[in-house]
């Protein structure tokens, strides 16, 4: 199925992952729906909680269900700006009305903190380095990384990152999130470590941690770094074009 097809005349979907990436339960509208092979289904949902695939950020999982029909969801896309979802019909047959999504908090929960951790990780090798840091691409999945320009970092500034992360979210710091026009992003995250890889668009989402770089960004992150819990580098390879730190959040 043509996805581009699918979604051809739908509104855009509503995107409360941004509006409140805490937000777990949902009272949603199906607006479409597309059977599938194997007793599975892709969907619309007039505004969502599951954010999908992108930015380096694995999409949500979860639930949408009402009395008689169950639905797991596996895949969540974008899609000309409507958030398609796909997943097993576990009960009942799928139609259009009114349904409750909730999403699997753990795994959300999971990826806000990495999510965050990612971007103190660009500050505190920046810090290291005595260099701003340019990001080449992330994964928040499994193994979770952030890939940079540049040659890998020496064992001993490993250490030092690492100890300065843990630091910092020891003491915590507030995240803000803000959104900019294309004129004035410039002014606002010009040494944005992504900044170079960014897609022209009317609006950017800025997140920003307190007293680090402002980084546009359509992930989902905790209120304050502190959440984070703490931090370990896991190991580090050579790219073709730098170099990947895997870390994780405990």
């Amino acid at each position: 199925m043509r996805l581009e097809e699918f979604v051809k005349n739908l509104p855009r979907t509503k995107p409360l992952y941004w509006e409140d990436s805490y937000k777990r339960v949902l009272e949603a509208k199906i607006l479409k729906i597309e059977p599938d092979e194997k007793s599975a289904a892709y969907f619309v949902l007039d505004e969502t909680i599951f954010h999908p695939k992108m930015g380096g950020q694995p999409d949500d999982r979860g639930t949408i269900e009402r009395a008689g029909f169950r639905l797991e969801v596996k895949k969540v896309m974008l899609v000309n700006h409507v958030v398609i979802h796909w997943g097993k019909v576990l009960e009942g047959i799928p139609s259009l009305g009114n349904v409750r999504a909730s999403i699997d908090w753990n795994f959300r929960y999971l990826v806000m903190r990495r999510h965050t951790a990612g971007h103190l990780l660009d500050h505190c090798i920046s810090l290291e380095t005595k260099a701003p840091a340019e990001t080449l691409g992330s994964w928040l999945g499994d193994p979770c990384y952030v890939e940079y320009r540049g040659t890998v970092l020496p064992e001993g500034s490993v250490d030092g990152v690492e100890a300065t992360m843990n630091e910092l979210i020891r003491k915590g710091r507030p995240v803000f999130i803000e959104y900019v026009k294309r004129e004035d992003l410039l002014k606002k995250a010009i040494r944005a470590p992504n900044i170079l890889r960014l897609p022209i668009l009317d609006t950017y989402r800025v997140v920003t941690i307190e007293n680090c770089e402002p980084i546009p960004c359509s992930g989902t992150h905790v209120k304050d770094i502190k959440e984070i819990g703490g931090f370990h580098i896991k190991s580090l390879s050579a790219t073709d074009r730098g170099f990947r730190v895997y870390y994780d959040v405990v």
